[in-house]
């Protein structure tokens, strides 16, 4: 998908992520029909998402910390775009099937004991990949047949790590990578084994 920058996106708490290189990134890749089911995991601000429903998906944003449920809600809301939007730890609350998953999970590798949202917000554990390896181990039982999921990993982020667990079940294919001073962050797209291309 590309940025849409009449979308009107406002950022009202300090405990929610603002897009940044990494939520750009996963937007580019993102590849939405009309009607097709999205999964926007660790949602944020609604950056996926908005862009998703506008293209004409039936969308579902998710997110663990209580103030990005709120500014998806106020952001679908200020664009008159129709999101279901729900509280949810990864896939705890999930239901139903998807045909296509996006996250942009916390990476960086530090173990956060603070209770702030922000620093949950790019915490990925000791190694960087607690986050994205929960996330990979249980997105499939959501994914209808054909579906896929797109997925940021970075080089700081246990990268080896993460991907080990997605070949196990998955097709993993790099779309897009961004190199900055201090690391790389890629876009992976994933396809269930045996599933259709």
């Amino acid at each position: 998908m590309k940025l849409d920058n009449s979308l009107d996106i406002d950022i009202e708490s300090s405990e929610v992520y603002s897009p940044s290189d990494d939520s750009f990134l996963i937007l580019k890749v993102v590849e939405v029909a009309p009607g097709e089911r999205l999964l926007d995991m660790g949602c944020g601000s609604g950056l996926v998402a908005l862009h998703a429903a506008k293209a004409g998906a039936q969308v579902t944003a998710a997110d663990i910390n209580p103030f990005a449920v709120d500014c998806t809600r106020r952001n679908a809301a200020r664009n008159n775009l129709r999101i279901d939007v729900l509280r949810s730890d990864l896939f705890e609350d999930i239901r139903g099937n998807f045909d296509i998953i996006t996250f942009n999970p916390p990476y960086l590798p530090e173990e956060t004991r603070s209770t702030s949202w922000i620093e949950k917000s790019w915490s990925g554990g000791n190694e960087g990949s607690e986050v994205a390896v929960r996330f990979i181990v249980d997105a499939w039982k959501h994914l209808s047949p054909g579906g896929r999921i797109y997925i940021i990993l970075s080089s700081l982020g246990g990268l080896t790590t993460a991907l080990k667990s997605a070949r196990q079940r998955y097709v993993c294919e790099m779309l897009e990578e961004k190199h900055m001073f201090f690391e790389s962050i890629y876009a992976y797209r994933l396809k269930l084994k045996g599933s259709n291309p």
